[in-house]
């Protein structure tokens, strides 16, 4: 199988093959001086020949372009910054016997006075323009040195100057134009090596990062570095060839205006066939780009595409989809992280640390999360996220896949709600029969147990107890049923208050008479009564059963030698009645449940557990409201009943 190389990794030699060519014609010339061989120094018959001084500095910039690509250790970044401040002062001594008319003998330096070997032509003196691209050289490794992204620019931009001045320099000689490559009349003109030699450094120094600009451009396999590539040999390669080869002497039939008119020629046909070409694969790619547009934006779900080269993975495209769900434009969001959609959402932390990981890991995930859409609502979002690989099967970018599951979520809460409902409804229900059929055998027992007792021990005295024990038993059933038919009529609602206008204050004075001799002497009740009018329209039968379930409740729960504080007073909107105890006081836990039907803070206490249901349902009827505070176990428990003055 024959592997094709890929033209970024042939692209990489750049350097290296600029800096062997560099060497190896500076080492040439340089011989061709010491040796007086002519054909060693002018590489063309007729055209000027390298200098000695010249082929010196080329030896030199071929060490440094290696060094440059090479080099890692500190000496060889020691002999980087001395092989740029050596090349760039020879080409500014150069310039400067040019600039101030002076003489400074840098030409005799290449002989030594006290050897034997001398040249037997003078080397001549390093053109203008020669000296210029070495110091443009030197500039572009001296700021290439520093590393940085800026530095990289401007390294390029020395070195496309420098490629600019070659290429002028060498289409003289290809055109037989010698103002473009003698730079000033009257002085020593660059020679077509020279003109060679720099243009082979300028894009040498351009490779040196072949990952970011021009170079990645033309490395690149999509369609433009394809195009780019093509390009490349018909615009810059063709026209050369030609006019060197005319140069060479081998085009004497086309020679002066028909050789120029004949390389325009052909540049123009091959321009066009190249344009032609172009014009239809790009026609080609933009239908296929269109139905891809189209087929994205006519997408129900969101589509983002995020850069994963670059930095906090930015968003680079949003279909119409996303704006459909999100209501951000596509403008709002591009280059920004996705992130910026939960910002201020609770209980996303986790979420978004698992699908970072997901991403830095370069993986597909699906993941629900709450976002929040441009108008401020939360909606959760199913993003589904999958890798792009380029052509050298590196993960580049990010799809992904957003779809608004806020009604499917809600349905589920719904109906995970409604099973947890039903789960406690079910519970309620055997705890009901189950209070219910105790609370109803335990009266029954005991009337049923004293009338067996009766049956074989008539004494008077027995008798009177068994009546007493039956009547506390019927009064005790009857309680329960009519709490069962209260807590039924007021959770459906079908319980009606008789309005008059009642004196609360009296009403409790007597309902703690009737109740005194269930709770003392084994507890203390007291009556706190302020000063103030108490009269409110109310169901007077329904305020005392507020008052009897809140008194009985705070006795059945206060142990003995323990006291039951009941205060009463009033402000601008009605009456504030608060009951206290010194009992086994209440969780927080316990107190979010206290007014539950059929809780009990101890299922062994006796009753259904529905007296403070009732006593908050009656409340609410009367429009007004009841809450329960304790500072915990063995602290007691207070309930304070705030009911309006009018109704």
């Amino acid at each position: 199988m024959i592997e094709k190389r890929r033209p970024g990794r042939l692209m990489s030699y750049a350097p290296l093959c600029a800096a062997v060519l560099s060497l190896v014609a500076g080492v040439t010339v340089l011989m061709g001086w010491f040796l007086d061989i002519p054909e060693l120094r002018v590489w063309l018959q007729g055209q000027v020949s390298m200098k000695a001084n010249t082929a010196f500095g080329f030896v030199l910039a071929g060490m440094l372009t290696l060094v440059a690509r090479y080099g890692q250790s500190s000496l060889a970044n020691a002999s980087r910054w001395a092989l740029e401040s050596l090349i760039f002062t020879l080409g500014l001594l150069t310039l400067s016997q040019y600039l101030f008319n002076i003489d400074l003998h840098l030409d005799e330096l290449l002989t030594d006075a006290s050897s034997d070997v001398v040249l037997t032509t003078s080397p001549g003196r390093m053109a203008p323009t020669t000296a210029i691209g070495f110091m443009l050289f030197a500039l572009a490794l001296v700021v290439d040195h520093v590393g940085s992204g800026a530095a990289n620019t401007w390294s390029r931009s020395f070195a496309v100057v420098l490629l600019i001045v070659s290429s002028i320099s060498l289409l003289g000689y290809v055109y037989g134009a010698p103002s473009l490559y003698l730079g000033i009349d009257g002085v020593t003109a660059m020679a077509v090596a020279t003109s060679a030699l720099f243009l082979a450094l300028s894009v040498g120094v351009i490779w040196l990062r072949p990952s970011s600009g021009f170079p990645a451009l033309l490395a690149d396999r999509s369609l433009v570095g394809t195009q780019s590539r093509a390009l490349m040999p018909i615009v810059v390669g063709a026209p050369l060839l030609v006019g060197a080869l005319v140069s060479a002497g081998y085009g004497r039939l086309y020679e002066g205006q028909f050789a120029i008119a004949l390389t325009a020629l052909g540049s123009v046909v091959t321009g066009g066939i190249i344009a032609v070409v172009s014009i239809i694969v790009l026609r080609r790619a933009n239908a296929a780009l269109t139905i891809r547009d189209r087929a994205l934006a006519s997408i129900g779900s969101g589509v983002l595409i995020t850069d994963h080269r670059a930095p906090d993975e930015p968003i680079i495209y949003a279909n119409r989809g996303f704006t459909d769900i999100t209501g951000y434009l596509p403008s709002e969001v591009l280059g920004r992280n996705c992130r910026f959609m939960n910002q201020g959402v609770d209980d996303i932390r986790e979420a978004r640390n698992t699908m970072q990981k997901c991403i830095e890991a370069e993986n597909e995930g699906v993941f629900e999360l709450r976002n929040r859409r441009k108008d401020g609502q939360i909606f959760w979002n199913r993003l589904s996220i999958a890798p792009v690989k380029d052509v050298d099967n590196k993960v580049s970018h990010f799809v992904g896949v957003i779809d608004d599951v806020t009604t499917e979520r809600e349905h589920e809460f719904r109906l995970a709600q409604a099973l947890q409902d039903a789960r406690a409804a079910s519970s309620a229900r055997d705890t009901f029969v189950r209070v219910v059929s105790h609370e109803l055998r335990t009266p029954l027992n005991s009337a049923l147990t004293w009338i067996r007792l009766l049956e074989v021990d008539d004494r008077p005295e027995t008798r009177d107890r068994c009546l007493d024990v039956v009547a506390r038993s019927i009064d005790s059933q009857s309680r329960l049923i009519d709490d069962l038919v209260d807590v039924t009529q007021l959770h459906g609602g079908g319980v009606t208050l008789e309005l008059e206008d009642v004196d609360v204050r009296d009403l409790a004075e007597r309902t703690i008479e009737e109740l005194r001799q269930t709770i003392e002497p084994d507890k203390r009740i007291r009556l706190d009564i302020r000063a103030g009018e108490y009269t409110i329209r109310a169901d007077s039968l329904r305020v005392r059963q507020i008052l009897r379930n809140l008194i009985t409740n705070a006795n059945k729960y206060t142990p003995a030698g323990g006291h039951i504080e009941v205060g009463m007073l009033t402000d601008e909107e009605g009456i504030v009645i608060e009951v206290a105890d010194t009992g086994k006081g209440l969780s927080v836990e316990e107190i979010e449940r206290i007014f539950e039907p059929f809780w009990r803070a101890e299922s062994n206490q006796p009753g259904l557990g529905v007296g403070l249901s009732i006593v908050a349902d009656l409340v609410e009827a009367h429009e007004g409201s009841i809450a329960a505070a304790s500072d915990g176990h063995g602290k007691g428990a207070s309930f304070t009943v705030r009911l309006p003055r009018k109704r």
